[in-house]
């Protein structure tokens, strides 16, 4: 395989139409939440950008996957098709290498995603790189990670603490 050549077999390399793959289901199963927060769990290991397998991201990271399935449109057939593609790539590469190919080079070519693995990539694998840096993800790029960011919403909106830092002016002997 080149460098440019497409990974994957032929699930990834099915060809489908660029606009979002309608799905029979109404709702995933409770697998299927837990095989995307797999996908999700690679991301954050692949940058090394959030601790404990993104553990302190996963209530937000439910309520994007529910927000993208409740309402149309509805994600539920790309997230099931990129199930199906993540399975093939791991049985043909293993676990590790399958990943690193899917993140950094899957050979997908330019254009509208027309592939099984190119919308696995630009609707599920794109989005969710995108909301775990927005999560939080971007203040593990930084070192030292304990960087403080003044102004940053953080946590679960369920927190009980305080979910941002008070302005103190200065001068203010606070």
């Amino acid at each position: 395989m080149t460098d440019t050549e497409m990974i994957g077999g032929p699930i990834s390399k099915g060809v489908v139409l660029a606009n979002l793959l309608d799905h029979e289901d109404t709702f995933l199963a409770a697998h299927q939440h837990d095989q995307l927060w797999d996908i999700f769990v690679e991301i954050g290991r692949a940058w090394g950008n959030i601790a404990n397998d993104s553990a302190s991201i996963k209530s937000s990271w439910r309520e994007f996957v529910h927000a993208k399935t409740s309402e149309p449109p509805s994600y539920i057939g790309e997230y099931v098709n990129a199930i199906s593609v993540v399975q093939e790539l791991v049985r043909l590469y293993g676990h590790e290498d399958a990943f690193h190919k899917l993140f950094f080079a899957n050979g997908i070519p330019e254009g509208p995603p027309v592939t099984r693995l190119a919308h696995a990539k630009v609707y599920v694998i794109d989005e969710f790189i995108r909301m775990q840096t927005v999560a939080g993800g971007f203040k593990g790029f930084a070192q030292p990670a304990s960087l403080n960011y003044k102004g940053y919403v953080g946590g679960s909106r369920y927190n009980e603490t305080p979910r941002v830092r008070a302005y103190t002016p200065k001068g203010s002997g606070q």
